[in-house]
């Protein structure tokens, strides 16, 4: 029988912690081995007991979970879970600068005065734990490496093939990018570095847990040079806009160009990357574009395969910047990939094509 994977648990209140407690422990595989109340507490207890995983509340005293992860990310890389008790509004903004901080996933905190829903949240989190604590994160630290001289020279001058086929009078380009664990803060990058006059619409599908969706659009909008929202049925799709799938719905494009939102059952992951891709790529060909960022699993392949032959570009994101290579390794093996990079050379990528197709009248 294998080891328990080892969780230290940290928030504030005692009456959490034990319950967080009771409920990881409900599993045999699984085995608490530390608790803390405060960041600083964490952060030490982190160095002696080096958790497989930390269950990371936002708000509490000494140190917050925001600096609490940065500190734990730069000195002792653990895999983090944020519970937040707030899916929106300054609590829900944190725990994003959590996931910025180097953080893996949030999900909402069980409430002590819901006991209906507590099975239903135990479960979700036990199969969360177990899937993060298997995570190999690196440290995080502030300061950011220059790139590479062998990629440097994409930041300055793009090759042919990646600007892509002339856009006709009257159409704009569709780029959807894709992305789960570890993508929030890569997403964030992407929107802060577009240009304010961005000629192409952009689609956001983030794997996010639910009820998180608004909270996010919010925290990204925050950041963004181009307006960012969350997706409304009905709302046109327009260039210079950015669009957030909801966190329990599909978003796909009708063929008037405003948004369809879609809660057909059809993946087991819902928003799908892959359909919100594959719908783009019927319906704006080659004037699709697909950006697919770290994540588990395989969403988001298909899709790019699709975008790829419909004439599209299509770029993931490299192994050594993922924190989990999963979704765009499964798209390069599929040959989905056109290019594979770092997210600061596809946003130079991004901003050469687009700013040669927007001088084209």
């Amino acid at each position: 029988m294998t080891n328990p994977l080892r969780i230290l648990i940290v928030d504030d209140s005692a009456l959490m912690r034990r319950l967080l407690r009771q409920m990881l422990e409900s599993d045999p595989a699984i085995r608490v081995v530390g608790e803390a109340g405060d960041g600083k507490t964490a952060i030490a207890l982190t160095a002696e007991l080096r958790p497989d995983l930390i269950t990371l509340d936002v708000r509490m005293p000494v140190l917050d979970g925001v600096e609490t992860t940065r500190q734990i990310m730069a000195y002792h890389p653990t895999p983090i879970l944020v519970l937040s008790a707030a899916v929106s509004g300054k609590d829900a903004n944190t725990s994003f600068e959590a996931l910025a901080a180097g953080a893996l996933e949030v999900m909402e905190k069980p409430s002590l005065t819901d006991s209906g829903s507590l099975d239903h949240l135990r479960r979700m989190l036990i199969r969360r734990v177990k899937l993060l604590a298997r995570v190999k994160v690196v440290t995080h630290l502030r300061g950011r490496r220059h790139p590479p001289p062998e990629l440097s020279s994409i930041l300055h001058e793009t090759p042919h093939h990646v600007r892509g086929p002339r856009i006709a009078p009257g159409q704009f380009p569709v780029i959807v990018i894709g992305a789960s664990t570890g993508g929030p803060k890569v997403v964030r990058q992407l929107l802060a570095g577009l240009p304010a006059q961005f000629p192409a619409a952009v689609l956001v599908v983030q794997h996010i847990a639910q009820g998180f969706g608004a909270g996010m659009a919010e925290w990204l909008a925050e950041a963004s040079a181009i307006p960012m929202e969350l997706a409304a049925e009905g709302r046109p799709v327009c260039p210079g806009m950015a669009l957030l799938a909801p966190d329990r719905a599909d978003l796909l494009i009708k063929p008037d160009g405003t948004v369809r939102l879609s809660m057909s059952p059809l993946l087991l992951q819902r928003p799908s990357i892959d359909i919100t891709m594959t719908a783009v790529a019927e319906l704006y060909g080659a004037s699709a574009v697909g950006v697919l960022l770290t994540g588990m699993g395989r969403d988001g392949a298909v899709g790019m395969r699709a975008i790829r032959r419909a004439g599209g570009l299509t770029i993931a994101q490299d192994e050594a910047s993922c924190t989990i290579f999963g979704m765009p390794r499964a798209a390069i093996e599929l040959g989905a990939a056109e290019l594979v990079l770092p997210p600061d050379q596809i946003l130079a990528v991004l901003r050469e094509r687009f700013s040669a197709s927007a001088s084209i009248v």
